[in-house]
């Protein structure tokens, strides 16, 4: 473990490096804090702030009582006090002003750091920073209490942050009290944890984490091992959301990291928590079996991240002030080799085999991700058809070694009011009310099977009859797809229809294989609300309802 610290402290060290208000010549800029692009913002400097304490108090950073971070820190204290409202709040000057819930993580963060300050105070008088904090700390928290928040995991921040405040400022009783009644008002609404371990933005690539470290500092606070067991289950969650490559299955989520390349590494610092604490009194209990793939997990980010060279993750602050974590020795390394696991509550299956990965989803019009060593692609559906675009199963039927998914889609048309309304204004008629005239309906049905370098897809229809039907298999771009007939470089946003044969794509040392093609048409689909992979390439094979096709989706060895 010792050298994964080393590794830890360097990529700190180089985070220190590049910060901006080590940079600036005029210490008066400093005070508005590390710029985002032209945006003033706080969040950033106090960030930056946490990772440059736990660099001044390790006497193994190069560092350790640095008077010129010292300095650099004092400075930036100062900045954040300017950009405080104040109110107290501290805005995230790209769209939320007078927000509680960056105010919550900003004041997390400095939580940290003051935490930090007072663990390692033999190692170095920090009171004048501390008091700093203090007051940054103590205006934001009557902030965080009276704001408001947008989205699910906003409110657990504002929990966390509120329970962290009224600890720290317990002396005042009355302020304390006010702190934690705003909590309880949060708190009765439910915390949107599923016994399968997901949340509800299912945030994958970035929230899920941000819910995790909120829970862990209401435990923190409480010592309800209640808030840990959140925890607990997403992390065993997240081990089915690994793709072969390391990387994280994003498709699912409800937020910006949907479709994004993100590695597990936000996940190191809570993995090692429970595994270093496993076992503490009055601490969740973790299963042997958990305790193993946590260590695994754990220990396979960090040294990922050393092998790829990429830098550690941010939380040299964290290990430092649950120091358990900083002597702990992994006994295992790497994430499941194989699984499968169905999320009912979400409607994913995930399947990971020793040479592909895949993943179906209800609901999705991307119904089908396959993942072989990063390379990715996926299935839909276009069926113009009426106000629909694309098949999108509502019925997913697991069986053994397969998949079946389905949905029938209605054609209808308004008719005529029967009696005369009392306006003639379109957009002010409550058209819910009309009649409608049902003139046809498509049934789709389509099977994944698993078969042993890959996927057979069977698409049957029935009903419509003359329905122009169009399998899109998207690709990443700078791609290559070869046949006999041709061989080509994909580009964002083209596309084109296999005919006949086979296709292969191909990246670095990778290759799938899809096929056979259709050309009964030329149809792609042109109406308004089509969804365009503007990313990527599309590769079509267009038949007419009804049809009953067979196409494969495989390694190529």
């Amino acid at each position: 473990m010792k050298r994964y610290i080393d590794y830890l402290i360097r990529s700190e060290e180089h985070r220190v490096d590049e910060m901006l208000f080590l940079q600036i010549k005029d210490k008066n800029d400093l005070c508005y804090g590390l710029m985002r692009g032209d945006v003033i913002e706080a969040k950033p400097t106090i960030y930056m702030m946490a990772t440059a304490l736990a660099l001044y108090l390790n006497s193994r950073s190069r560092y350790y009582k640095s008077e010129k971070l010292m300095e650099a820190l004092q400075l930036a204290a100062d900045g954040v006090a300017r950009v405080q409202r104040k109110s107290g709040y501290i805005d995230y000057p790209c769209c939320n002003f007078f927000s509680a819930p960056d105010t919550s993580f900003c004041y997390k963060r400095l939580n940290d750091g003051y935490r930090l300050m007072k663990k390692y105070q033999d190692v170095a008088d920090t009171t004048i920073l501390q008091k700093k904090y203090l007051a940054i700390m103590r205006m934001a928290a009557e902030a965080i209490r009276d704001g408001g928040f947008h989205t699910p995991n906003h409110r657990w921040g504002i929990c966390a942050a509120l329970m962290q405040a009224a600890k720290l400022f317990a002396d005042d009783t009355e302020f304390a009290k006010s702190l934690m009644d705003r909590t309880v008002l949060y708190l009765q609404e439910g915390i949107d944890g599923n016994a399968e371990g997901e949340y509800a933005e299912r945030s994958t690539g970035n929230y899920n984490a941000v819910v995790n470290n909120a829970m862990m500092a209401m435990y923190q606070c409480s010592k309800d091992v209640k808030y840990l067991a959140y925890v607990e289950r997403n992390l065993n969650m997240m081990m089915y959301y690994i793709e072969p490559n390391d990387m994280v299955f994003t498709q699912n989520s409800t937020r910006q990291d949907q479709g994004k390349e993100i590695f597990m590494d936000k996940y190191l610092y809570q993995y090692m928590y429970l595994i270093a604490y496993d076992g503490t009194d009055g601490f969740i209990k973790l299963t042997p079996e958990e305790h193993a793939r946590f260590d695994g997990a754990a220990h396979q980010i960090i040294k990922g991240c050393a092998e790829t060279g990429r830098q550690a993750p941010n939380c040299l602050h964290l290990l430092m002030i649950y120091d358990k974590t900083l002597d702990y020795t992994f006994e295992n390394c790497g994430f499941l080799k194989t699984y499968r696991k169905l999320f009912k509550e979400a409607g994913v299956l995930r399947v990971k085999k020793e040479n592909y990965s895949y993943t179906v989803m209800k609901n999705r019009s991307a119904f089908l991700y396959f993942n072989v060593n990063g390379l990715e692609a996926y299935l839909k559906i276009g069926e113009s058809y009426c106000e629909i675009r694309n098949f999108i199963p509502d019925e997913m039927d697991i069986q053994e070694g397969k998949t079946v998914l389905s949905h029938t889609a209605r054609g209808w048309y308004y008719l005529p009011w029967k009696e005369k309304q009392n306006t003639s204004d379109w957009w002010q008629m409550d058209h819910k009310k009309r009649d409608l005239m049902i003139t046809s309906d498509l049934h789709t049905q389509v099977v994944i099977t698993e078969c042993e370098d890959g996927l057979e897809i069977s698409v049957d229809t029935d009903g419509l009859e003359r329905l122009p039907l169009r399998m899109e298999l998207c690709v990443p771009s700078q791609t290559t797809l070869e046949n006999d007939h041709f061989c080509m470089e994909t580009v964002a946003g083209k596309s084109m229809v296999l005919s006949d044969d086979y296709v292969t794509m191909t990246k670095g040392l990778t290759s799938i294989e899809f096929g056979p093609g259709a050309c009964e048409h030329h149809f792609k689909g042109h109406y308004s609300g089509e969804e365009v992979n503007a990313d990527g390439y599309t590769i079509y094979c267009n038949t007419y309802t009804p049809t009953k096709r067979v196409y494969t989706l495989k390694v190529k060895q």
